[in-house]
Formats: C-alpha cells, sequence, structure tokens
C-alpha cells in the first residue's frame, strides 16, 4: 500500500484508505473504487480538484473532505493511488431489496443506520444502511449493507438499462457494457454492484451540473430526459448486479 493511501501526512486531512477503505470497496456515502482504471481514477481527481466534478448537493461533507485531501498531492501522489486502488478485487456487500415499507432509521456519518420503531413507508427513495453499525463505524470493508428500493424498481432499471425505452435515453451497454462490468476497450466506467445511493447521485449530478466537464459530456444526452424516479431505478438495477 502506498504511504498516500496508508497515510494523510497531515492531522487536518484524511487517508485514502480512512474514506473509501484499504481495499477500495468505499462506504455508501464516497466511491467504491477499487478495480476502476487508474486513467478514470486521475481523471476523476482531477476533475474534484478544478472543480469541474462537484457535489451533487451542495455542502456534501464527504465530497469537502475529499477536495481537502487532494489539495495539495503531487503527481506521483495521485498516480501511486490510483494504480494501487486499480489492482483491487472489485466486491459487492450490498443486497437490493425492494420494499414499500422499510425499518425505522437515522442517520450517523451522512449514512441512514437501523433505530428503534416502527416501519415506515419508503415511497419514492432509496435507503441504504449497514446491517452492524458497529462494523459500519470500525471501517470493516467486509461490512455489509441494504438497499431498500422502491417494489418494481430492479426490473424498471433492467428495461430502461438495456433499451432505453424507446428512445428516452440511451442503453447503457455501449459504454457500461451489457452486464455494466465495463472491459478495456469501453469508455465508461463499470457501474455493476456500487452502492446504489452513489449511483443515484452521480446520475443526479450529470442532470444538475454538478458533473460538468469534458469527461461528462456523454453523459448529459443519457440523463436529459430522466426522471428522479428514473434514476432511482436505474441506481438499483445497477446495485443489484454482481461485479
Amino acid at each position: 500500500m502506498p504511504a498516500v493511501v496508508a497515510a494523510s501526512g497531515s492531522d487536518k486531512k484524511f487517508a485514502c484508505a480512512y474514506c473509501h477503505l484499504p481495499d477500495g470497496s468505499g462506504r455508501p456515502e464516497n466511491a467504491k473504487i477499487a478495480g476502476l482504471s487508474t486513467a478514470y481514477i486521475t481523471a476523476q481527481v482531477r476533475n474534484i480538484h478544478t472543480q469541474e466534478r462537484r457535489p451533487a448537493k451542495p455542502g456534501w461533507t464527504p465530497s469537502a473532505l475529499m477536495k481537502d485531501a487532494l489539495a495539495d498531492l503531487t503527481d506521483e501522489d495521485i498516480a501511486a493511488a490510483a494504480e494501487y486502488f486499480s489492482r483491487q478485487k472489485t466486491n459487492s456487500f450490498v443486497r437490493v431489496m425492494e420494499r414499500e415499507y422499510v425499518p425505522q432509521h437515522g442517520v450517523l456519518c451522512g449514512i441512514f443506520i437501523p433505530a428503534e420503531g416502527h416501519a415506515v413507508p419508503l415511497r419514492q427513495a432509496i435507503l441504504e444502511m449497514p446491517i452492524d453499525v458497529e462494523r459500519f463505524e470500525r471501517r470493516d470493508p467486509h461490512t455489509t449493507y441494504i438497499a431498500f428500493v422502491p417494489k418494481g424498481s430492479v426490473e424498471r432499471g433492467r428495461n430502461l438499462a438495456s433499451t432505453g425505452d424507446n428512445g428516452r435515453t440511451q442503453p447503457c451497454a455501449g459504454c457500461h457494457g451489457e452486464d455494466l462490468r465495463s472491459g478495456p476497450e469501453l469508455e465508461g466506467p463499470p457501474l455493476a454492484g456500487r452502492f446504489a445511493s452513489y449511483l443515484f447521485r452521480q446520475l443526479y449530478g450529470f442532470k444538475s451540473g454538478a458533473r460538468a466537464g469534458d469527461s461528462a459530456q456523454s453523459m448529459l444526452s443519457v440523463v436529459a430526459n430522466l426522471t428522479q424516479a428514473d434514476m432511482i431505478d436505474l441506481a438499483a438495477y445497477a446495485a443489484s448486479l454482481n461485479p
């Protein structure tokens, strides 16, 4: 593990492995970066630094921490971290479940957590949270999660991703592969098995303009006619797949 991944070099910053975890598996409030190409990781780091890639929700704490963490990194630091994470195996510890009612929940560290109380309606939303909060707090990379999504989301997302719904959007396979695992010859990153709430935030970011710049141009026509319900469905489908 490179020093830039293992240690921050400052009491005021977090090391890469603190947020994205030593194996790059990440958590719902940030990105799973294991197995992404070095070129893609490097490009996203630079886009965050230039603010071409901003958080979908203004003031999102994990994004602010990321911006601070990379502010004084050298090109060599970024290259070392990107190479390291690109060699890590991509795993998913998320189970996608379609429900009308979901467990009572609260918020901790920018993520939902289970709470005492009666079940509540999910409505049109994604509720993604760790099963074991203590393991989550200990930053265990094998922490398991449940992503509760509206009923029918996975199949609606599958249809939208595979057909484009009669031209309303573009099928995902052209850039991300038939199984959404991407490949060396494809432009888009792998999406299968990533956190549902993270995937939704990225789609929302493309549509809102929070993710801009050259690397975002190919997504603008994809999200142009998507509703938030569509984005939830696509995120649910991609998260349900085996990476």
